[in-house]
Parts: C-alpha cells; sequence; structure tokens
C-alpha cells in the first residue's frame, strides 16, 4: 500500500485550494484509489513508497493524540473496532453515518502496523479546531450610522409572526443556549452538550443564546424571525468559543437524526475536513438545511463549512444596507442578511447589540424556518432556492463574491404569490474598482445608480431623481420586469469626491402603489479613497 502524507500548516490553503493536479479532488484532498490520505492542513506534501518513512515515529506526534480514521463503509469500521486496545489505538468516538471513527494513539509501533495492514482505511485526519467568529473590531462598527436594530426592523416585517417557525425543528451548534433567558423561555427545545468541560448554562453560553434570540426570541422589544420554531441546540463549542470538526460533525449528524429541518453553523475554521464535508453530504442527503457564518476577518476567504458548496454561507450587511467591512468574502458567499447592531440575548437576562456574519447567519436560518412553516408542501431545497433568488442588489447588479446572490429579502419571499404588490427600490451606488486606482488630483470618476423592481409584478414607469454636489438629475424608467434592475451612469469631479460628499436618490412609481415605500429614497455620504 502506498501511504500519501499531507502536512498541513497556517491558515487558508494557497495550493492544496487551488490544485489543478488530476490527484487532487475538488475539496483539495488526495483522490482516493486504496491509499491511505494523512491530513493535518493545507500544505501536501506527497511520500513516495520508495521513500523510507518511519511512521511509528510519525504517529507518537502529539497531533495524533485526537484524530479520524474513515472507513470505506461501516461494517469495514466495525470489523476494524473490534480489539481496538490491541491495535494501539484508543477509540473516542465513532459515527456509523459515515463510517468514521474518532481515535488516539497509545502505541505508535502497534498502530502503524495496524493502520498499513487494513486495506478498509481510506483516510487519516488530524481533529482540526474550528471556532466562534470573532468580534468585529469597533472602529469597523463605526462605518454604521445606526447600531440598535431589532432583526423585524432590519428586514422590514411588520406583519403578525408569533406562529412563523411552528412545526419545524432547527439546531443551534454553538455554545450552548440559556433558555431561562426571558426572551426564550416560551421556546419548546431540547439541549445536548458534546462538551465535557463546560457547564450546561453560563456566561459561555452568551453566543448561543444571542443566535437563537434572533431566530425565535420574544420580549416585549422585539420578536425573532420565527419565534414558534422547536430548537435543539447542541453544545459544540467550549468556555473559550473553541471546538472541533469531529464534535461538529457529530452534532451535525446528531441534529439531522432527531428531525432537524434546518442547521445554523455560526462558526468556523480555516482548513477543510473530510470527516466535516462528509456529515455535511450526510445531511444535505436527508433534505436538511444548513446555514454558516462567512468569517469575521474583512479578508477574502470563507470559513468553513459556509465555503461547502452544500452550506449556505452568509455574509454580513451593516444597518445601511452595504455589505459590513468586517465581513469575509469570496467562494462560498451565497446571501447577505443584517448583521450590525442587532439588538438580541445575552446571559443572566441580559441583552447586547450583536455583531457578525454569525448573527447574520442566524436571521437567514430563521427566515428559512418562517418560511418552511409557511409552506406546506413546498420542499426545504425549493425554499433555499426562493430565498437565494428573491434576493436585493447590494451596489454592483448580479452575483459577486462579496454579497453573492444580494441580500436576504424576506417579504419578497412571502409575497412571491401577491398579484399587484409593487415595489420599487433604490438599491445604492457603485465605483468599479479599477476606476479607483491611480486616482490623480482633477478628472471625474463615474460610478453607478441602480434601481430594482423588488415587487410581483410588473412596474410600468417611475422616476428616479438624485441629487449631489449641487446637481439634481432625473431618470425615467419604464417597464421593469420582477427582480429586474436598471443603472445609470453619472461622474463626480476627482477633487470633490475625495472631500467626501453626499448623494441622495429617491425613486417615484407612476400610477402604480408602492407597497413598500421605505426603499425608495437612499442618502448616502460617500468619499473617494486618497493616495
Amino acid at each position: 500500500m502506498v501511504l500519501f502524507l499531507s502536512i498541513e500548516q497556517g491558515h487558508f490553503s494557497k495550493s492544496i485550494l487551488q490544485s489543478k493536479d488530476e490527484n487532487f479532488d475538488r475539496d483539495g484532498y488526495l483522490q482516493e484509489d486504496k491509499s491511505i490520505m494523512l491530513s493535518m492542513g493545507n500544505e501536501s506534501t506527497n511520500i513516495e513508497s520508495s521513500q523510507p518513512l518511519d511512521i511509528a515515529n510519525f504517529l507518537s506526534s502529539k497531533k495524533f493524540h485526537d484524530f479520524s480514521l474513515r472507513f470505506s463503509s461501516p461494517r469495514k469500521m466495525s470489523e476494524f473496532l473490534e480489539n481496538i486496545d490491541n491495535k494501539g489505538l484508543r477509540l473516542l468516538s465513532s459515527l456509523t453515518q459515515i463510517s468514521t471513527a474518532r481515535l488516539r494513539v497509545v502505541d505508535p509501533a502497534l498502530a502503524s502496523r495496524a493502520l498499513q495492514e487494513d486495506d478498509s482505511i481510506s483516510r487519516l485526519e488530524i481533529n482540526q479546531p474550528i471556532y466562534q467568529p470573532r468580534e468585529p473590531r469597533l472602529s469597523e462598527k463605526m462605518n454604521s450610522s445606526k447600531f440598535v436594530q431589532t432583526v423585524g426592523e432590519s428586514l422590514g416585517l411588520d406583519q403578525e409572526r408569533l406562529d412563523w417557525g411552528r412545526g419545524v425543528t432547527l439546531a443551534v451548534l454553538d455554545s450552548g443556549v440559556d433558555f431561562s433567558h426571558p426572551s426564550l423561555s416560551h421556546v419548546d427545545h431540547e439541549q445536548i452538550s458534546l462538551v465535557q468541560s463546560i457547564e450546561s448554562v453560563g456566561r459561555a453560553n452568551g453566543h448561543g443564546t444571542a443566535i437563537s434570540s434572533i431566530i425565535a426570541g420574544i420580549t416585549e422589544d422585539f420578536q425573532g424571525v420565527a419565534p414558534s420554531a422547536k430548537i435543539l441546540s447542541i453544545q459544540v463549542l467550549d468556555e473559550q468559543g473553541v471546538g472541533d470538526v469531529f464534535t461538529l460533525a457529530e452534532a451535525i449528524v446528531t441534529a439531522v437524526d432527531k428531525g432537524s429541518e434546518v442547521i445554523n453553523l455560526s462558526l468556523g475554521g480555516d482548513t477543510p475536513s473530510s470527516v466535516l464535508h462528509s456529515a455535511i453530504k450526510y445531511a444535505s442527503s436527508k433534505g436538511v438545511l444548513m446555514v454558516a457564518a462567512s468569517g469575521n476577518d474583512g479578508f477574502r476567504g470563507v470559513s468553513y463549512p459556509a465555503r461547502y458548496e452544500e452550506v449556505i454561507g452568509v455574509g454580513a450587511l451593516d444597518s445601511d444596507e452595504r455589505v459590513a467591512y468586517f465581513s469575509n468574502y469570496g467562494e462560498g458567499i451565497d446571501i447577505v442578511a443584517p448583521g450590525v447592531g442587532i439588538l438580541s440575548a445575552w446571559t443572566e437576562d441580559e441583552y447586547t447589540l450583536f455583531d457578525g456574519t454569525s448573527s447574520a447567519a442566524a436571521v437567514v436560518t430563521g427566515a428559512l424556518v418562517s418560511e418552511i412553516s409557511r409552506s406546506q408542501g413546498v420542499s426545504t431545497s425549493q425554499i433555499k432556492d426562493l430565498i437565494l433568488k428573491l434576493t436585493n442588489e447590494i451596489d454592483k447588479p448580479g452575483f459577486d463574491e462579496s454579497s453573492g446572490n444580494g441580500a436576504l429579502n424576506l417579504n419578497r419571499v412571502i409575497h412571491r404569490n401577491t398579484v399587484d404588490y409593487n415595489d420599487g427600490a433604490v438599491v445604492g451606488y457603485y465605483f468599479p474598482p479599477e476606476n479607483l486606482k491611480n486616482l490623480g488630483s482633477s478628472g471625474t470618476v463615474p460610478f453607478t445608480v441602480t434601481v430594482q423592481n423588488q415587487g410581483t409584478s410588473w412596474i410600468n414607469s417611475m422616476n428616479l431623481n438624485v441629487e449631489y454636489r449641487g446637481l439634481s438629475k432625473n431618470y425615467f424608467f419604464s417597464n421593469l420586469s420582477p427582480g429586474q434592475t436598471r443603472s445609470e451612469q453619472l461622474f463626480i469631479e476627482v477633487g470633490k469626491g475625495k472631500e467626501g460628499f453626499e448623494i441622495r436618490s429617491s425613486l417615484e412609481l407612476y400610477d402604480q402603489v408602492d407597497k413598500n415605500p421605505r426603499n425608495n429614497l437612499r442618502s448616502s455620504k460617500l468619499k473617494l479613497p486618497s493616495r
């Protein structure tokens, strides 16, 4: 048997994830052909069979105190685990559903022999950490002009929604949840902890409590998106907000087997994991929807599991309806949702203003749960498609790496079958990045202003008025189909743009009543970059 060794170091992969080598699969792992894949991270090194490798010495590494083996079938795994103590290994846990066992090396020599002699082992993987996303820095929060908003306000919901979520179970895989909090005391729930070193309720549960309140909380001041949903809380993060991929995989499998229809994953890690992806594929095969935070680092590189195709990766919008500066972007972003200044529960009857892609993911989870409860006979995959299709454009029309399909618009989903639901909207302003490079001290810079039909019927005609730097321009649009956008190009003088300027756009429909006039006006303060 040829033994391949893959050594992982650092953060996001540069070589393995982008490799075009035919020996690698789409997730950056070596394809399996009766070889054991030793996965420890991102940078891979192949050890050819002709090269001597002291496997026993390698397995004595502290990293192998916690690793997993994937087998060709549950039966093969069961056979291998028989008399496991005689193989120099200790069984920590196993998942029959994905033919994977979590183990620890006790005797490197015996373990080396056992691993090389068993042809049913397809992959060995070091158990990688996963984290609660870091909190955005204060300077990043200050980019938003409004700090306090309930989730209902952030989505423009004014409907009575006490029954939203009824009959639907969702799983929150996080730091645990304090269901004694006044905003969550009404929630039908079940709690499971897969973390042994943490009390079931305490200050460390604040993150999971906040997530749950955004989805299903009720107080005199706010309501979650789906207050009648049942929550299955599975604790996977410790006091420091740290967990591991096997525990997360185990929680996903548990959530699926307990009947969850949606799983919220407001956490992530830097590296791909075969174990985690197998659990995600298992959930997807059962029709379970998964929603995950993209990360709060503000750089290109979406966290796992949000980056996986089967998972809805969520970025954050600030309260000015722009992509938040801290929101990670790139491959894996499917949608953006409100994620700044969201009023939510914390521990010990406290409340907090919750910022981050974690809260944005919870908003999307709540939207999915609420729509599942209202749409009897519609599959979860169809509801996912509706949520991703009926979005609002953000700045630049079309799919992009910062906002994916666009911004969540639950009202568009709710009113999709409503006749004559008219809604014209000012989307925003877009400056092509290539035009902002090497700006001189004079000349002009082009930018676009975009409008969108966010209703369910055709808009016959409407007028857009744009005012900036003492100018007032009017644009007439006609015959916009539902979801369609139109853009107009404007120019700003470089010198004045660098000083900063205010731009105000207003939209008016002719001979039709706009059912959502709140998005007809947009006023923004913009500033071109200086050298």
